[in-house]
């Protein structure tokens, strides 16, 4: 099923687009075809999209979406990060997205049609290429390589650092694109970051996509902690639930070029193990459940011949207590017949 039908509503409502800068734009969802209608424009121009733009969607509850904006174009730095609203000025805004391509209208963005794909697993992010009009749920492992389609031409900057030359987490720099982000992580987030690139022997972020902004990156890498944390405290009892979420945000990151495989690899085993293990014990707790069972009305046919031993007693008692006079009567015959005369 596609995304829309997954996780938006079933009604025409509401949806908020929050940027990264925690601006907010309220748009209309039309849900018959599955669109983001009026607002839509005011999102696009405010932020001054063009085609080949890369939007990330990311679904934070039932009418809200974190909206991440990865430029085509190169903007000027500005302190060593990119300032993603200064665009190239003979870029061509982006035009109506459709489900297929039709007659061009307008050279402004009026309504995003929030494009469905089939066979794609149920996620909670999407990523829309301008360029090629396509809104991409995370793909499965049958889909096609992510270094296709709407990624092409859009690469990472080779590191300038080569991992295997840092002796030390003093040495070690994460650098984005060309912008070092090692302000944007907490120094907890930043140590366990580097502990998990050792773990590989490699930068992970190395091939994230060209013109990703900073702080999308630095999320990413704080949320892969995260999970990664989630992981090594997780018992036999974590739900299955749970594993899947991971595994689907593992697999966004890898669609936006996060060295994770290894992660969602020792998901995908621990799920599997998790499972195995939980329908052994649930087997055998079967069995258990079963005996006792049996056991329960056993004992119930146990009490019950009890109780009827214990009747058949009382009954018994009674019949002895009944004999006690006559008793002492044939004792009182027997002793006249003793005491009679010679």
């Amino acid at each position: 099923m596609s995304f829309c039908k997954l996780h938006m509503p079933k009604h025409d409502t509401t949806v908020i687009l929050e940027d990264e800068s925690g601006e907010e734009y309220k748009t209309t969802y039309i849900a018959k075809r599955t669109a983001l209608s009026a607002g839509w424009k005011a999102f696009s121009a405010g932020h001054k999209l063009v085609e080949g733009d890369v939007l990330v969607f990311h679904l934070v509850s039932s009418s809200r979406f974190k909206v991440y904006i990865v430029r085509a174009f190169k903007s000027n730095k500005l302190d060593g990060v990119f300032c993603l609203r200064n665009v190239n000025v003979h870029a061509k805004p982006i035009r109506s997205i459709r489900m297929k391509r039709r007659k061009r209208t307008s050279n402004k963005a009026k309504c995003l049609e929030l494009l469905p794909l089939d066979n794609v697993e149920n996620n909670s992010l999407m990523v829309l290429d301008t360029n090629n009009e396509c809104l991409v749920d995370q793909y499965d492992n049958d889909s096609k390589d992510p270094g296709s389609g709407f990624l092409d031409g859009i690469r990472s900057l080779a590191s300038i650092i080569d991992f295997k030359d840092i002796k030390s987490i003093d040495g070690f720099i994460i650098i984005v694109n060309g912008s070092r982000i090692d302000t944007e992580l907490s120094k907890y987030h930043r140590t366990k970051y580097y502990e998990l690139c050792c773990s590989q022997n490699s930068f992970l972020h190395e091939h994230l996509l060209k013109n990703i902004s900073s702080k999308l990156a630095a999320e990413i890498i704080t949320e892969t902690v995260s999970i990664v944390e989630a992981i090594k405290a997780c018992k036999l009892s974590t739900s299955q639930a749970d594993y899947i979420l991971w595994d689907k945000t593992l697999k966004g990151f890898e669609l936006l070029g996060m060295n994770v495989g290894f992660l969602r690899a020792r998901v995908n085993q621990l799920m599997t193990v998790a499972l195995e293990l939980q329908e052994a014990v649930e087997s055998e707790k079967c069995k258990v459940i079963v005996e006792q069972d049996h056991l329960k009305e056993e004992k119930k046919s146990l009490e019950l011949k009890l109780a009827k031993l214990k009747e058949a007693m009382d009954r018994l008692d009674a019949e002895i207590e009944t004999l006690k006079p006559s008793a002492e009567k044939h004792e009182l015959i027997f002793q006249e017949e003793v005491n009679a005369s010679w």
